[in-house]
């Protein structure tokens, strides 16, 4: 499991903002800042989730008053009581190899290991509170030595091949009691000895009748045998100051419970409903009612013998029990809120089964975890989580508003790498995966990892991601003779095939460098195919890299360290560096070279640019590009996100002079002719979230409003479908106007206003 590290402070995990004025490393002399503007210091905090396990913990026996158990990370064997819950070492016990130590119940505080010399064995009986031993010394030829109570079973070789039992008992002398044990008529005694546990000196065992197994308590005083009534298999046997239990199949699977003020009556049958007419199944006795459980790590289920209680749940998984001979079961497992424990099973005054937790087992930490790879678009965080045995891409909501609010977690998904996940598609999270009969990659996109999502092969292994919008995301085939792919995620189809080469996507359009040029940009319309137009940079290069946020272009060509951003609507150049650049929304941030700084430049409206400032202790990375690694930006807004040196992911504000809201794109049909199931479906895509909106549809000869329609928190997309009906009926024939409003998210700038006409015909 994992377990988030708790939220540290700026000085533990060693991140901070820097706020001194640096210039960007280039070739290209930029323009003197206009005015520098420090990085914002707020924003949220993200610790990468640990690796966490449950802690190693064994019950090994109880008495009244307590339980010893052997925990994780302790030297020495602990005792655990009940009255106060307090947990202490058992020192008397260190040393002490684990299968020395008797699995038993002892009325009194007492723990049982046993040792041979020389053959002869000593069975040691240590007072856990006390921490002091007492030696009982078997005679030679017993072994296999088992114990309850401070009562020991052992066998003993006969002359004829064959065995008795003995059972003894300290008697304050180096000699202890010793009885033999009587059984009943024509059975016989195992080589070694099966005890299922007992109540003072009564203990249930096991013996031979032929080529079956018989059962009996056996009195540990006297040496007698009472026969149990047991047909068939059974297993589970416990013993109470009131009853005997057991659990078979035999006639009925359940639970037989014999009084023990009547030896020689029926058993009960107590009635289990295990899903599986051949699972192992576990149960106890506490009170009036059975405690069971079926399979390993099982829940624990109470299902009544009698009395006030109602079947139920106790614990939803369930690793370990000992029963008690005062009708208690000591349990170690997990609850359903998660919580892993040793648990005491008793009942109260009205005979209703209650828990009380002894002690809580809390998850022990194996690995730190290790940020491999960051993603930000629109308010969404995500980060691949490298552990020794996974990696597990975790997501965040950090909000759209201006500065970043730490939100709700997001549903987490198995493995992620750089390049092989981004958010920005209206058909939710893309994921590259490896096909496992192929080795390809396969394009999944959802938001859930319960869901499979839409699947789209590709024709290579081992691609990338490199660029995404509302409706298509570009995949870059690995190698020298790799291709670029355009993918429609809407329709889950390959739409362009391409040589490798400089391009980005600007929501339809993409963007692909014109070879043998000086730096032309040709825009190539996605959904039809045709080219848009070109742009000329006058670069005196052909871009090896492109990005575009919708507003600026930012090309670069590495080889000759020549580089810029280009605002078409303005007809705007900046300056900037060549390397290790991401554009945002009006700001580019450059990893320096060698260091753990991002530096942060501001790009005015004015063709000028700004100083931000920078952020500083980002992780180091031995990858030579750390983009989308332990840096990245949203370029649809003024945020960067990066990852410290202790794997905590920051996310906070650095250019708060933002862009306008607009439409960046729609598909928003001109006629529409309603009737036979036509819908007309209209869809708007913004430049950045917004936090509501409206569309309003208007008569163009009257200004009557017609119909209306709103909407809440938006990432990017206003989709409407209407299938022309009114509140009289179904619009007529006619023209009409449509009219988007929309409030941004981020608080700047002004409200959206775009319109359009919209012409119905038929009736």
């Amino acid at each position: 499991m994992f377990v988030p590290r708790k939220r540290p402070g700026y000085g533990r995990r060693g991140a901070a903002l820097a706020l001194g004025a640096l210039a960007l490393a280039s070739s290209v002399a930029l323009a003197a800042p206009v005015a520098a503007q420090a990085a914002d210091s707020g924003g949220v905090l993200i610790p990468a989730p640990d690796a966490y396990a449950d802690l190693a913990d064994t019950l090994l026996s109880t008495s009244n008053n307590g339980v010893l158990h052997q925990e994780e990370g302790s030297a020495s064997y602990l005792w655990t009581n009940t009255y106060n819950r307090r947990t202490v070492p058992v020192t008397a016990l260190d040393g002490v190899p684990r299968e020395a130590i008797f699995t038993q119940h002892d009325e009194y505080d007492r723990a049982a290991y046993a040792t041979t010399v020389d053959g002869t064995t000593t069975i040691t009986l240590v007072d856990v509170e006390k921490n002091t031993k007492t030696d009982l010394t078997l005679p030679q030829g017993y072994a296999h030595p088992r114990i309850s109570g401070g009562f020991v079973l052992a066998t003993r070789a006969t002359g004829d091949g064959g065995h008795d039992l003995r059972v003894l008992r300290p008697s304050g002398t180096s000699t202890p009691y010793d009885v033999a044990v009587r059984l009943p008529a024509g059975a016989t005694a195992e080589a070694e000895p099966v005890l299922y546990g007992g109540e003072y000196s009564s203990l249930v065992i096991r013996y031979r009748i032929g080529s079956t197994y018989g059962y009996g308590v056996l009195n540990g005083i006297s040496g007698t045998v009472s026969a149990l009534p047991v047909t068939g298999e059974a297993s589970s046997f416990r013993i109470t100051r009131d009853v005997v239990t057991w659990f078979t199949r035999q006639g009925g699977q359940g639970v037989r419970v014999l009084s023990r003020d009547r030896p020689g009556g029926t058993p009960k049958v107590v009635a289990l409903a295990p899903k599986s007419a051949d699972s192992e199944v576990t149960a106890y006795v506490v009170g009036r009612n059975v405690l069971w459980t079926e399979g390993r790590k099982g829940a624990l289920n109470l299902t009544p013998i009698d009395g006030a209680e109602t079947p139920r749940v106790l614990l939803t998984e369930f690793e370990q029990g000992l029963e008690r001979s005062d009708s208690m079961l000591t349990a170690l497992g997990r609850t359903a809120d998660g919580t892993r424990a040793i648990h005491l099973f008793t009942v109260d005054g009205s005979g209703l089964v209650f828990d009380l937790p002894l002690r809580v087992l809390k998850p022990v930490k194996k690995a730190d975890g290790s940020v491999r790879a960051l993603g930000l678009d629109r308010g969404t965080v995500r980060f691949a989580d490298a552990l020794p045995e996974s990696v597990r891409l975790y997501g965040k909501d950090v909000g759209t508003g201006l500065d970043p609010v730490a939100g709700a977690d997001l549903p987490v998904f198995d493995d992620a790498a750089p390049g092989r996940f981004a958010d920005g598609g209206d058909e939710g999270l893309a994921r590259l995966v490896t096909d496992p009969d192929t080795g390809k990659d396969v394009l999944v996109t959802g938001d859930d990892p319960a869901k499979s999502g839409d699947r789209l092969p590709l024709p290579a292994a081992g691609g990338r991601i490199v660029d995404v919008s509302p409706e298509f995301l570009l995949y870059r085939a690995p190698g020298a003779d790799g291709k670029n792919y355009v993918v429609d995620t809407a329709r889950d189809k390959i739409v362009q095939e391409q040589p490798a080469q400089a391009a980005a996507l600007d929501h339809s359009t993409l963007w692909t460098a014109q070879p043998n040029s000086s730096g032309t940009l040709i825009a190539t319309d996605l959904r039809t195919g045709a080219e848009r137009g070109a742009l000329a940079l006058q670069a005196g290069c052909v871009p090896d890299e492109l990005q575009s946020n919708g507003k600026l272009i930012y090309w670069s060509c590495t080889g000759q360290d020549r580089a810029g951003v280009y605002d078409a609507a303005a007809d705007l150049a900046y300056p900037a560096p060549a390397h290790d650049v991401l554009l945002g929304d009006g700001f580019l941030a450059q990893r320096v070279a060698g260091g753990d700084t991002v530096r942060l430049t501001g790009l005015n409206d004015d063709g000028t640019t700004a100083d931000l400032g920078a952020v500083s202790g980002v992780k180091d990375t031995a990858t030579a590009d750390s983009r989308g690694v332990t840096w990245t930006v949203d370029r649809h807004a003024g945020k960067i996100a990066f990852v410290d040196k202790d794997d905590t992911v920051h996310v906070t504000t650095v250019q708060r002079a933002a862009s306008a809201l607009t439409v960046a794109d729609s598909t928003v049909p001109a006629a529409f002719r309603p009737g036979d199931g036509a819908v007309w479906q209209a869809r708007w895509w913004l430049s950045k979230p917004a936090a509501s909106w409206k569309l309003t549809l208007r008569s163009r000869d009257t200004g009557a409003v017609v119909r209306t329609w709103t909407g809440t928190a938006t990432r990017g997309t206003v989709p409407v479908s209407w299938n022309g009906g009114v509140a009289d009926g179904t619009a007529a024939a006619g023209g009409y106007t449509w009219s988007l409003t929309a409030v941004p998210a981020d608080g700047q700038g002004p409200s959206l206003r775009a319109s359009g006409a919209l012409d119905i015909t038929g009736s």
